[in-house]
Parts: C-alpha cells; structure tokens; sequence
C-alpha cells in the first residue's frame, strides 16, 4: 500500500513538473500580494536570451492623454519592496505628481492622444529571465517596457 502511494505521489510530481517545463519562463507568482482594490498587479516575463548580462530593462508607466505641442511627463518613482519570507522583490509606483509640460506657445491648436510617461528613479534594471517583474500601478496607468542591448564592442575611453 505505501509502495502504491509511493508511486502515486512520484507519479504526479513527475507530471506536474512536465506540465511546468512545457511553459518556460513560467514562474509561480503566487507568493506575491494581491493588488489593492485600486491599483493593478502587472507581470512582465522575459525570454531567455543569449548574454543577458548585456541587456536591460526599460520599464514604462503612464497613461494616453489628449496633449497639444508641448511636452508633458509625470514625475514619481518606482520604489522596490521584497515580499517577506520569500526574498523576492516587486516594484510599487509611489507618489505621481501632476502632469508637468514645457510651455510653448502652439501653433496648431489640434491636441492628439499621446502616452504621457511616468519619469524618475528606479525604472531601468538588469534583464532577467529567471524571474518576472512584478510591478503594482494605479489602475489608471499603464505598464509598457522596452529592452536595452549593449554593443557587442566597447570603444576605449580617451584621456585628456
């Protein structure tokens, strides 16, 4: 009878691990808290790439806006915590300012849908794909990210 459940059990853990290598990059997030009611919990998962030592991460968040010619952005932070009891980190936007904007006079007057970006510190990190970018928002901002590649030579630096 224990042999039986021996076997049972290896067996499901066999096809439970199968089930998980059919998705790669495919990491349990579970442990990570719920979203608050206002805000949203946003996942981004990366492929594994070749030299990811050379890569970063660019990540964006903001909202479309109707704007004229100016240049608007939001100013805030993207603040890293760790989930207690597991080492894990996620990010959480803290504190947005208004929209700021240069102040020129435009000569259309037309305004057009454009994504007015969230800027400050803590928005560009290593790329990896061991482990997803969890990352908590209002929910009327949205998450977008864009992958940085070095070149493959660097040029030496001159001494003046």
């Amino acid at each position: 009878m224990k042999t039986m459940m021996r076997f049972s059990l290896l067996g499901a853990l066999l096809v439970a691990g199968s089930a998980l290598a059919d998705e790669p990059g495919k990491f349990d997030i579970s442990m990570y808290p719920a979203a608050e009611p206002t805000q949203e919990r946003v996942v981004v998962r990366l492929p594994e790439v070749e030299n990811e030592t050379d890569m970063m991460v660019e990540i964006q968040i903001g909202k479309m806006m109707m704007v004229d010619c100016n240049v608007p952005r939001f100013s805030g932070n993207l603040e890293q915590h760790s989930v207690k009891g597991w080492g894990y980190n996620y990010l959480q936007l803290g504190q947005v300012s208004d929209p700021i904007a240069t102040m020129m006079a435009c000569p259309d007057p037309q305004k057009k849908e454009s994504f007015v970006q969230v800027f400050g510190q803590g928005f560009f990190m290593n790329y990896t794909s061991k482990l997803p970018f969890v990352i908590y928002v209002p929910q009327e901002y949205e998450v977008r990210y864009r992958l940085w590649r070095a070149d493959k030579l660097a040029q030496p630096a001159l001494v003046e």
